[in-house]
């Protein structure tokens, strides 16, 4: 579920970025042409040129809603959790199937992907300035969701939102790691390390007392 600005996009251009998410795939960024992305979606050029600048802006949010759906798909599930649901023990029972979901080695493409992403920010302006607006949006439904919990009296109240923005974030792009160590952690270790993230900082006045 992204939180880019892939549900305000034209349909013929969600179309366009959906068949270079899918090629994305199978290949890096660097070997797909417009030439390919048209004739796999059916969509002729003016088209393209008529919804993005370039074509570099078309794969350029495409990435984008890749990050989107990976370092954002948990927190917008999470929220929606919790507006839904006052039982802060069911919520985090539900929470636990998520993160299993990150952690997975199905989602191990997306991760590498995901790197490419940050990468690609790093060396182009334009795109970092793109992505930027995503990566506040994933922020501020982490920092919303802190909130949530704080209002009803679960969260420890010491925690800085932003703080605890970033480390839950860091925590699910950091499966990585263990993709490239010739040593591996077991996947119900790795979810137990989150969900422990997860009960100091959300469920910490349910739990037991908040860290020192």
């Amino acid at each position: 579920m992204p939180l880019s600005d892939s549900h305000s996009l034209h349909p013929t251009a969600q179309k366009l970025v959906d068949t270079v998410i899918e090629m994305l795939n199978e290949t890096s960024y660097h070997e797909i042409k417009s030439e390919n992305v048209l004739t796999r979606s059916g969509i002729s050029r003016g088209p393209l040129y008529h919804h993005f600048e370039n074509f570099e802006d078309l794969v350029e949010t495409a990435q984008a809603q890749i990050y989107s759906q990976y370092a954002g798909g948990i927190i917008v599930a999470m929220e929606k959790l919790i507006l839904g649901q006052n039982d802060p023990l069911l919520v985090r029972r539900e929470i636990s199937k998520l993160v299993h979901i990150t952690a997975s080695q199905n989602s191990r493409i997306i991760r590498w992907q995901c790197l490419g992403v940050l990468d690609n920010s790093a060396a182009l302006r334009t795109f970092r300035n793109k992505l930027w607006s995503t990566q506040e949006a994933i922020n501020q439904k982490w920092i919303r969701t802190y909130q949530l919990c704080l209002d009803r009296g679960w969260a420890d109240p010491s925690v800085d939102p932003r703080a605890f923005a970033y480390m839950m974030q860091s925590f699910i792009l950091g499966r990585v790691f263990d993709d490239i160590a010739p040593t591996k952690i077991e996947e119900e270790e790795w979810v137990q390390i989150g969900l422990r993230l997860l009960d100091a900082f959300l469920f910490a006045n349910i739990l037991g007392e908040p860290l020192p």
